[in-house]
């Protein structure tokens, strides 16, 4: 039995008889009494819980290279697979014939790998995530093996692989921006530490001149030229025109390193020293290919196309293997009264129908191939916003599927919002025939922004910077006022230093679009992971440091902060239940909590880590565990509240 203690709003059920104040008392004697009992209770009498199965199984293809087969002889390309909670895999494939083999990293911890190298013994090197090992794989043996974790067990992550003419592997790592090598002949590695004391990634290219050129990403980009004979670095961009974003270098047909800068120019790096401005037509950029001259190159991250410069003859060939399942991203509810979800690396849209029971993947729903990050149901459709770029994206569930960005595609592909956001963390569909997502920005930048889209103009706006130099991590809509509550973090994009302290509650005026109030609701938060309105248009918010306040949108105050009680509350995981209360998530419950006194509740502990939410339909609270879909019946006894 769960029981409501705060006055409440009649109109939930008219039928209802109200709870009169003088039997509050004697109601609150029994308070104790009951809850012994209902604890007491077996656990199947208070919810029914079920694993639903895994939707997605595909796996997320980070790269295809031309490697030595069994023979020794480079005639095979090798398709580098990641995927989640199982090893990373290569798969062999055959250009001529198409047939192809799977072969199972030796690490279940390592599930996919960002660096692809090989030795002069014709051995295949990995980097790995999320414990940065180096993995060796010997085409001959077809065997693995693990050679440890050369950056140190402080990095996740390595970046990128090189192999320098004297043979010696080198690598890089996230998040401590470490240089290492590796000698094949000897087995020995040596870490040289870190490339950049302030940032993050490094990614090595070893040059022709046996020096290895670092780019250094995203906040202050640099390229760092480190000497492996006298051990010493040198950074070739001043630091007053370090900027944030993308910097890649990679080597040409001339064996000589170009870089391309955040600002999108072209340089070639001479003697190790100097910068010389170039045109991308001026580049011997290599091409992908095999020894015999065939190109080869990925289709939509999916489909390996092989074509002969010579004859122009294409030819797609499909990767097949096994997979355990892609991580479940985002959960929502849909229009049609069906639960829509999003795997992460690769992004595929899924759809649960409680009706029949059914799960089905439908496939790619966006040019992006990171997650959906949010989602929300307006008119009839299901509005998608997607990592990277914060591409938009619309999906009519009573139209057959076919994805593109036609004006028939299905899902259609609106393209991204731009202004530099990436993650759109939160979605409020529907309030003024609008569509709003709060975003984080960039790699290398701060300035997160709220976009708003116009369905029936198709326009895209982007105010950024709403609150200054934060991300809006969370949305609620308080119809009662006619605005829309955001929820910011310090945080900004990945690879960046925040440089505010406390996360921010705005409210926005969604007539005007501009924003009408702000206050800091929290003192040390610094992130707001979950807003929710009540029926009384109060607004409830959680915070990354587990607490949670009350917001009255009409006096523009905190009425409370309180403790939520439970450990990594899950973001964009509150929302108001069939029966009034505040249903939400962390990783270890699913609580509620009462509007009517403030009290957090217990609903239950699930025998799996929740790791991503959460939808709620009738009386059925949906969410992921890792690759897995769950569905969760609230345990209601009474169709009534207690007033």
């Amino acid at each position: 039995m769960l029981l409501h203690l705060r006055k409440q709003d009649r109109s939930y059920n008219p039928s209802c008889p109200p709870f009169r104040r003088g039997s509050l008392v004697g109601f609150r004697l029994l308070i104790p009494v009951l809850a012994i009992f209902f604890l007491n209770l077996p656990q199947d009498l208070l919810f029914a819980q079920r694993d639903l199965g895994i939707p997605v199984r595909d796996a997320i293809l980070w790269g295809a290279y031309a490697g030595p087969g069994k023979t020794g002889k480079m005639d095979t390309i090798y398709l580098s697979f990641g995927q989640y909670r199982a090893p990373l895999f290569l798969l062999a494939v055959n250009p001529d014939t198409g047939q192809m083999k799977q072969f199972d990293g030796p690490l279940s911890s390592e599930m996919g790998s960002w660096g692809f190298t090989i030795d002069q013994e014709n051995r295949i090197y990995l980097g790995s995530y999320y414990s940065a090992h180096l993995l060796r794989f010997d085409p001959k043996t077809e065997t693995w093996e693990d050679l440890g974790r050369p950056g140190g067990e402080s990095e996740s992550f390595i970046c990128a692989l090189t192999t320098a003419p004297d043979g010696k592997i080198w690598g890089g790592t996230f998040p401590s921006a470490k240089l290492f090598s590796f000698d094949p002949k000897t087995g020995e590695t040596k870490n040289f530490g870190t490339m950049d004391e302030t940032q993050f990634y490094c990614y090595p290219t070893a040059g022709k001149d046996g020096l290895i050129y670092c780019a250094i990403r995203f906040e202050k980009t640099d390229i760092v030229v480190f000497d492996p004979v006298k051990e010493e670095k040198t950074s070739l961009i001043p630091s007053q025109e370090r900027r944030a974003g993308w910097l890649s270098l990679t080597k040409g047909e001339d064996e000589k390193i170009y870089a391309k800068l955040p600002s999108g120019k072209w340089f070639r790096i001479e003697e190790g020293k100097h910068l010389h401005e170039v045109l991308e037509s001026e580049i011997p950029l290599k091409k992908r290919a095999l020894p015999d001259g065939r190109a080869f190159s990925l289709i939509d991250h999916h489909t390996l196309r092989i074509e002969n410069p010579l004859t122009k003859e294409e030819k797609d060939i499909p990767p097949r293997y096994e997979a355990a399942g892609s991580y479940i991203f985002v959960i929502s509810t849909g229009p049609d009264g069906k639960i829509y979800g999003s795997s992460m690396l690769p992004l595929r849209l899924f759809v649960y129908d409680p009706q029949d029971q059914s799960l089905t993947n439908l496939g790619k729903a966006s040019y992006a191939n990171g997650e959906v990050y949010s989602m929300g149901s307006h008119e009839g459709r299901l509005f998608l916003c997607s990592y990277p770029e914060a591409r938009l994206s619309v999906y009519d569930p009573k139209k057959p599927l076919d994805f593109g960005d036609r004006d028939n595609s299905n899902p259609r592909d609106l393209g991204p919002f731009g202004d530099l956001q990436y993650r759109p963390r939160t979605m409020i569909a529907g309030p003024h025939g609008k569509v709003y997502v709060g975003s984080y920005p960039d790699y290398g930048h701060l300035g997160g922004a709220l976009c708003i889209y116009d369905p029936k103009k198709n326009e895209k706006r982007v105010y950024r910077h709403v609150v200054q130099n934060q991300s809006i991590a969370s949305l609620a809509y308080i119809g009662k006022v006619d605005l829309l509550a955001g929820g910011s973090s310090i945080r900004g994009g990945t690879g960046t230093h925040a440089i505010e302290r406390e996360a921010r509650l705005i409210l926005w005026d969604p007539k005007e679009e501009k924003k009408v109030f702000e206050i800091i609701p929290v003192p040390e938060a610094k992130t707001i992971l979950s807003l929710a309105t009540t029926v009384d248009g109060l607004v409830y918010g959680i915070t990354d440091h587990g607490k949670v306040f009350v917001f009255d949108p009409e006096k523009r105050e905190v009425r409370k902060i309180f403790d939520l009680g439970f450990k990594e509350p899950r973001e964009i995981s509150l929302q108001l239940g069939p029966d009034l209360r505040l249903y939400g998530l962390a990783k270890e419950a699913i609580f509620f909590i009462d509007p009517r006194n403030d009290e957090v509740s217990l609903v239950a502990q699930p025998p799996v880590p929740i790791s991503s939410g959460m939808a709620i339909l009738g009386q059925k609270i949906y969410f992921g565990s890792g690759a897995n879909l769950y569905e969760f019946d609230i345990p209601l006894r009474s169709p009534c509240p207690v007033e």
